[in-house]
């Protein structure tokens, strides 16, 4: 099971994201507003699993074609951001950790 408990790792949390893609931020506040500490959670661990296998793909792209495909390298960069900015969100409402939160997850 995925494990985190410093979002600060992620991309420069406080400031990086709200510079580099603002309306991405705003969209997900948005949308957390309405959300539990449990869904937002959730939207993270997805958000960085999605991330980490968009960087699969771009590292295998690379070994094996000595470059990446255009699609993959946005690919890799948006989930990047979707991490970055699901984690200011998560920061914001006092998440300081998935521990907690994913651990009661049962998937039949």
């Amino acid at each position: 099971m995925f494990y985190t408990s410093a979002f600060d790792e992620f991309a420069c949390v406080p400031c990086g994201i709200t510079v580099t893609n603002p309306a991405m931020v705003a969209r997900i506040r948005a949308q957390s507003a309405h959300l539990t500490d449990y869904d937002i959670a959730a939207h993270l661990g997805n958000a960085i699993a999605s991330s980490t296998d968009a960087a699969h793909g771009l590292a295998w792209e690379q070994s094996q074609f000595g470059e990446a495909r255009a699609e993959t390298l946005v690919d890799a960069e948006y989930f990047d951001d979707l991490v970055a900015a699901w984690s200011l969100v998560a920061s914001e409402r006092g998440i300081d950790s998935l521990d907690g939160l994913l651990i009661d997850v049962v998937v039949h």
